[in-house]
């Protein structure tokens, strides 16, 4: 019924109101999550806010379809132009959500879930030595643990058409829990306001998170795209073929952005004191 209230067109001639959106599906979906699960709210909040966001994503890719199915040749550049609006939107959806778990882990810290936290502060944060590199042990890690999360995103959305969507909405829940409880922690650790120390941690951790969202989304969007197609073809025909080369191509241009965003994130994790300042002050 929700996909009902506003007009999809308006969020396709101003993606802006997909970050409303974004919020809005968050609050219902922690909401409807606590008062179902008050014990462990996370994992079911992330399947309501998928449910919601499910009708918006699916209506935009089958016009991103459209698009794709009227194409004879691939370019990057031109796909990534013609698919801009579905980027923007999964993007700034993804935005609000973080947004909205990261607000709810400060102010009501029983929604912020300990296993998670401690489970990707142990991806994140784990023991390493040595600046930041290519193939730094940190590097290494992030680039292994981020190629798996891309592969799962990608065959989900490919087997399942918008099945990808839970698990970036999922990343966007992991992310938004961590920042907001490592911002409270740290904060109340040293005495200090924890919405200075969230905006202090989002303004250096949104490159490398933005870059990742993307190859994630970049990835989501594909492998939808592609397999609806797919299904249009006959198989080994001139389309089918061209289709399995654009895939390809999408594929290496993510696997870059992928590793580029793990480059980011370890040269940040070990190069900017603020940043290992408040992790610091977070386990004091």
């Amino acid at each position: 019924m929700l996909e009902h209230i506003y007009n999809l067109r308006l969020v396709e001639r101003n993606p802006l109101y997909a970050l409303l959106l974004g919020i809005g599906y968050g609050i219902i979906g922690i909401g409807i999550a606590v008062l179902l699960f008050p014990e462990d709210p996370a994992i079911v909040a992330v399947a309501i806010i998928s449910l919601i966001a499910y009708p918006t994503i699916s209506s935009l890719m089958t016009s991103e379809e459209k698009i794709e199915s009227k194409k004879k040749e691939f370019n990057i550049l031109v796909f990534m132009k013609d698919h801009r609006n579905i980027f923007i939107v999964y993007i700034l959806l993804f935005i609000g959500i973080l947004l909205t778990f990261s607000i709810f882990s400060i102010m009501l810290p029983t929604l912020a879930t300990n296993h998670i936290f401690e489970n990707q502060v142990n991806v994140l944060y784990g023991d390493t030595t040595g600046k930041a590199g290519f193939f730094s042990p940190l590097f290494t890690n992030l680039l292994t643990h981020n190629f798996v999360v891309l592969t799962v995103i990608f065959m989900t959305s490919f087997l399942i058409g918008d099945g990808g969507l839970f698990l970036i909405i999922w990343n966007a829940s992991v992310w938004g829990t961590i920042f907001g409880t490592l911002a409270k922690t740290a904060a109340l650790n040293v005495n200090n306001d924890p919405f200075a120390y969230f905006l202090l941690i989002l303004s250096i951790v949104t490159p490398h998170m933005l870059l990742e969202a993307f190859a994630y989304i970049c990835s989501a969007t594909t492998a939808g795209v592609i397999s609806k197609a797919l299904m249009r073809e006959s198989p080994f025909s001139k389309k089918f073929n061209s289709i399995l080369t654009n895939t390809a191509i999408s594929l290496v241009f993510t696997l870059v952005i992928l590793f580029l965003a793990a480059w980011v994130e370890s040269f940040v994790l070990e190069n900017v004191d603020i940043y290992k300042e408040i992790i610091r002050q977070s386990f004091l």
